[in-house]
């Protein structure tokens, strides 16, 4: 639009009619022009807007170390949860079999080698020398077998079935039969069967019995009393795992609350507050978690604690996994509880500081809004960035304060295993069998720095300050 110039000195002060001076204000279709393409082209949105956290994951995908830390932690987590899944073997239940023990990584046992060669010349077998456990035995019951889509149901007496293979040969007139493991040649072969009558249809509660044609292998061998080393190194990330995150949520939300109230309410209340995190941060959290020990799990059957009575009644409820974790990880849980959440109260109260001048906390206050909503909707979501970082960067700490408690024994409760336990195991036997220290420190190292470098991209992705 074309400004019209306004020609002052014919404006006399003592002019009655304002309709001149109307006139020379008022736009005409003279005054507006059509806007160039030049024009136009300026006012256009050269980039599409994005949001904070599009934003910040765009910029964390360019740290390529971080990604690749994002990547392997991402991994190690399905080799966790998933991955005893997927292998036959369980953490606690050994094999009862001398040449079982402290077997090397990729390797077979020789009752494992021979029934490997059998599983040649079978459509599948089951043996009870497979059995985890004190006797290798099938328990007298209904029991059945399927295999390309078929059932072979029949009834086990208990007589003759320890050492004992069932084998099954579709093909034949009796498809199952049981073999003995003496009867069984190195070449697969056997010189003698017990045939097996079945039925199409399973007896009620008849159980399943599941064939195998190859053993699977220990990958990462197994311990000084025959059990899977790959299947204790999971549980044991599991367990890192899940303590590390429970203990970093713990953290977030004392620490977050405690110093968003410090930071709001400012003067005598910040004063005294802040005198209290640092008193806490005096205090060695080791000898908590000891004395903590000493009071939640007292030594004596005979007088256990509350806790420990609490956790035995819960045991197939609700707090199944709290109590298979024992004592140890319920006083390293109180231990963050009481101690840990000071570094995240200091950052969030920083934070606090900086949000509760702007003009819509200001703003908030004079519409009325209550101190605990201005935290919750205010204050709280716009220092989301430093709360992401803090707890990130917490969940190592976390990891490395029970490995190296159960390092020393007063973790997780056996025969459940943690990396820190079975780290400490394995020194017993490190020059004979240095691979049983070798994979599960291999794992909590790969654990703890993978999520360093994740927190760091993400300290590098949040941080407005780093915008490039």
């Amino acid at each position: 639009m074309k400004k019209k110039k306004i020609n002052f000195a014919k404006i006399s002060p003592f002019m009655v009619d304002p309709e001149p001076i109307e006139a020379m204000f008022t736009p005409g279709t003279e005054d507006f022009e059509l806007a160039t393409e030049k024009e136009k082209e300026s006012v256009v949105e050269q980039h599409k807007s994005v949001s904070y956290w599009r934003d910040a994951w765009r910029r964390f995908r360019k740290n390529t170390v971080s990604m690749v830390a994002l990547f392997v932690f991402i991994l190690l987590l399905l080799f966790a949860f998933l991955g005893p899944k997927l292998i036959p073997y369980d953490y606690e239940k050994p094999y009862r079999k001398a040449e079982a023990f402290n077997l090397s990584p990729m390797t077979y046992s020789d009752v494992e080698t021979l029934l490997n060669t059998l599983g040649e010349h079978t459509d599948g077998f089951y043996a009870t020398e497979l059995i985890p456990g004190s006797r290798a035995v099938i328990k007298r019951g209904d029991y059945y077998v399927t295999h390309e889509g078929k059932t072979y149901a029949f009834h086990m007496e208990k007589k003759n079935t320890e050492k004992a293979v069932i084998v099954l040969n579709a093909a034949g007139d009796m498809p199952l039969s049981l073999v003995a493991m003496d009867d069984v040649n190195e070449d697969g072969t056997w010189n003698a069967s017990t045939p097996i009558e079945t039925s199409d249809v399973p007896a009620e509660g008849a159980q399943e019995l599941q064939l195998i044609r190859k053993v699977y292998p220990h990958v990462f061998g197994t311990d000084e009393a025959g059990r899977d080393l790959m299947a204790r190194t999971m549980y044991g990330a599991q367990v890192s795992i899940i303590v590390g995150i429970t203990a970093a949520l713990i953290v977030l939300v004392i620490g977050s609350i405690y110093g968003a109230i410090s930071g709001l309410a400012g003067g005598v209340t910040d004063f005294i507050m802040m005198r209290i995190v640092e008193l806490i941060y005096s205090i060695p959290e080791v000898l908590i978690v000891l004395l903590l020990q000493m009071v939640l799990n007292p030594q004596d059957p005979k007088n256990p604690s509350a806790l420990q009575t609490w956790l035995e009644a819960n045991r197939d409820g609700a707090f199944k996994v709290l109590s298979d974790l024992g004592i140890g990880i319920v006083s390293i849980f109180i231990t963050f509880a009481l101690l840990y959440w000071v570094t995240m109260a200091r950052i969030v109260r920083g934070q606090v500081l900086q949000l509760k001048k702007q003009e819509f906390v200001t703003a908030a206050t004079a519409l009325g809004a209550s101190k605990w909503r201005i935290i919750r909707r205010h204050l709280l979501p716009n220092a989301i960035g430093a709360l992401v970082i803090t707890t990130c960067l917490q969940i190592p700490s976390a990891i490395f304060l029970e490995s190296f408690l159960s390092f020393l024994g007063l973790g997780v409760s056996a025969p459940m295993p943690s990396l820190g336990s079975l780290c400490s195991d394995a020194l017993k036997t490190i020059w004979l069998h240095p691979f049983q220290l070798i994979f599960p420190a291999v794992v909590l190292t790969l654990i703890v720095l993978s999520v360093n470098l994740v927190g760091d991209g993400l300290r590098d992705a949040l941080d407005p300050r780093l915008k490039k």
